[in-house]
């Protein structure tokens, strides 16, 4: 079961109780995709559509991550608040990576008509998306489902080739839950391949935050749940402090802005373990601070 489909359940789930439009549009979408990923995704849907299905999911969360659910609406919300605001400020295109069954592009298409929304993500996820949308009626010529690995993939050479990508049009790069699964190194370099191609982009993404034993994680997170992620090949592979967060990412050619703090008094994160943050994509060769190394401020690398 992958994440882009418990991500998807949660949507579902939270328009139980969530009746606002775009919680309902994002939750019809979840569910066209989870009725078309395979027997596994169906029976998670079953769950979620069912009172005592939903009372398990919640027994199960409980025993894994108290208030995951809430953290991921929590973490969308920031997420399109921030998005919102950078198209009202002139962006012309957003490139969403690792976009899973999400509906967060067409909340923006909305909110930015003259926008192109571009998702990336493996190719199975990207079909079964695209017949989702169609289903629905919600196949739009302004947004762009483009197969590609994240970490393998030479972005500058790729987004070149991309039809009707435009690098020097105002750009938003949103990479939510993502990062987290690659090596730094490889998150690093990544980013100054965007820095590159995309000078000057906005970018909306999250990483981790350190457990108090050192290891990344939500600050909740039960002990087994490390070794399970291990064991389904999506292990958290670093964290940083809030300290250390701005040098390891400017490692990366991005200048931090805003953090959405988790333990703000009239909306706090109800898992907080994980940074949302929202920067800018800058040149990305400067040097790091002297006397300043990365070591001793990232996890140690998971196997």
């Amino acid at each position: 079961m992958s994440t882009a489909m418990l991500l998807a359940a949660a949507a579902v789930r939270q328009a139980h109780t969530d009746r606002t439009p775009e919680a309902q549009r994002n939750a019809a979408i979840a569910r066209a995709c989870l009725q078309r990923a395979g027997e596994s995704a169906e029976r998670l849907l079953r769950a979620v559509d069912g009172r005592l299905g939903r009372g398990l999911l919640g027994l199960l969360e409980a025993a894994c991550v108290p208030g995951i659910g809430a953290h991921y609406a929590w973490r969308k919300r920031r997420i399109r608040q921030w998005a919102r605001q950078a198209c009202a400020d002139g962006v012309r295109q957003v490139l969403i990576l690792g976009a899973g069954f999400d509906g967060l592009a067409q909340t923006l298409l909305d909110a930015a008509p003259a926008a192109r929304v571009f998702e990336v993500d493996r190719p199975a996820t990207l079909a079964v998306k695209r017949a989702a949308l169609a289903a629905l009626g919600l196949d739009d010529a302004r947004l762009q489902l483009c197969p590609g690995e994240l970490g393998a993939l030479p972005l500058a050479r790729w987004l070149r080739g991309l039809p009707g990508f435009a690098p020097e049009l105002p750009t938003l790069v949103i990479a939510e839950g993502v990062f987290m699964y690659l090596p730094l190194d490889t998150v690093q370099t990544l980013l100054r391949q965007l820095a590159r191609a995309l000078p000057d982009a906005d970018l909306i993404a999250t990483a981790m935050d350190l457990r108090r034993d050192g290891t990344p994680g939500f600050a909740r997170q039960r002990p087994w749940v490390r070794r399970w992620l291990q064991w389904r090949g999506e292990p958290f592979r670093w964290g940083a402090s809030r300290q250390a967060l701005p040098l390891l990412l400017g490692q990366g050619g991005v200048r931090l802005g805003d953090v959405a703090a988790p333990d703000d008094g009239e909306d706090p994160d109800p898992a907080p373990g994980e940074w949302l943050f929202h920067g800018c994509l800058s040149h990305p060769d400067h040097p790091v601070p002297a006397g300043r190394t990365h070591a001793p401020l990232m996890a140690a690398a998971l196997p």
